[in-house]
């Protein structure tokens, strides 16, 4: 920890400064390359004869889980089993409660009903699932393989239902590029997106060390927030340019493959691991809760679709939609508020 006299060292205002200079051109790489990503995955997706949604769940989704998969990954090979878990549990808590719940205050959401009948009751499904194979208190390699196996059947629905159903495509921006350029160009960007974001949690965790934060502050806080900044970036991008089947299909994409592939391989790397039981009571069940509330923030949204009347409806193309009002995403980031709170008043404690 940096006393005063300590932080105005020169070579310790140096690190300070390449602490803050990671920071800064994280950020700046993560929401630039976030932002031509979305262009060219729809790009790939027209090329390729895919759905929006399909694309996002995919090579969006997977590929911005990606920092989870590695911090997790290295986390459990190193015995970390609180930060290689806590990271999984904690991506999805702020991929809903902080960047779902962002967009949907800055730009309204608009829900198609596909995501309502279809993948919304899958991430619940999901969630639950992986509940229970934690409720013995240990992610064993059994269980690991349960979970990988789980997410190669959802690969195979993804794979099933890719085509057609491009709800948003009068709204795309297709590229004039090839696909096979189309195709080049995306694994670059989610480098990029790697990258930039592994750069950015190494110099938050740095920061923060140097101002004597604990490690499992940081684990909680910025590491999950760090891995969970390709996933806001993409949201945001996808929002702005009015690709709401994107935004949806990147958080709920990202969150069941959090759970099926950042819980399962380091389970079956590390042979198994122990889970603290403030994990579930806490962690654990901010994320189902979140998980819930969202579920009833949309379905209660479409309930007024019903009503000819409404104004919070909308038809895009052949497809109805609602809009889910701005207070109900309010309502989830309060949710998200004060379950960093708790979280805040637990480890003072």
């Amino acid at each position: 920890m940096l006393t005063v006299s300590e932080a105005l060292s020169p070579i310790d205002m140096i690190e300070i400064l390449s602490f803050v200079a990671a920071i800064a051109v994280g950020f700046v790489v993560l929401s630039t390359s976030a932002d031509r990503l979305i262009e060219v995955a729809s790009t790939l997706a027209s090329r390729l004869g895919m759905s929006i949604l399909t694309i996002g769940m995919t090579i969006v989704a997977f590929g911005t889980s990606a920092p989870e998969l590695l911090v997790s990954s290295v986390a459990a090979l190193d015995g970390s089993a609180g930060i290689a878990i806590g990271n999984a549990l904690g991506s999805n808590i702020i991929n809903i409660g902080l960047v779902l719940a962002l967009c949907g205050i800055i730009y309204p959401l608009v829900v198609s009903r596909r995501i309502i009948t279809r993948e919304l009751p899958l991430l619940v499904l999901v969630v639950a699932f992986a509940m229970a194979l934690m409720l013995d208190g240990d992610l064993s390699q059994m269980d690991g393989f349960i979970l990988a196996g789980a997410l190669l059947a959802y690969c195979y629905y993804l794979a099933k239902h890719s085509g057609g159903d491009n709800e948003d495509e009068d709204e795309v921006v297709i590229l004039s590029i090839s696909t096979t350029r189309a195709v080049v160009e995306s694994l670059v960007l989610l480098a990029l997106l790697m990258g930039s974001s592994k750069l950015l949690v190494w110099g938050a965790s740095e920061l923060a060390r140097s101002f004597g934060i604990s490690e499992m502050i940081i684990g909680l806080t910025v590491i999950a927030f760090g891995t969970s900044l390709p996933e806001m970036a993409a949201a945001l991008a996808s929002a702005r340019k009015g690709l709401f089947d994107l935004v949806m299909a990147t958080v709920i994409g990202s969150n069941i493959f959090n759970l099926l592939g950042v819980l399962a391989f380091p389970g079956i790397l590390s042979g198994g691991l122990a889970i603290d039981s403030s994990v579930l009571q806490r962690d654990g069940l901010a994320m189902a809760g979140l998980t819930a509330l969202l579920a009833i923030c949309i379905v209660t949204s479409l309930a007024m679709d019903r009503d000819e009347t409404s104004s919070s409806s909308m038809t895009l193309g052949r497809v109805t939609c609602s809009r889910v009002p701005r207070y109900k995403s309010a309502i989830i980031l309060a949710a998200f508020t004060t379950y960093m709170g708790v979280l805040a008043l637990s480890i003072i404690s």
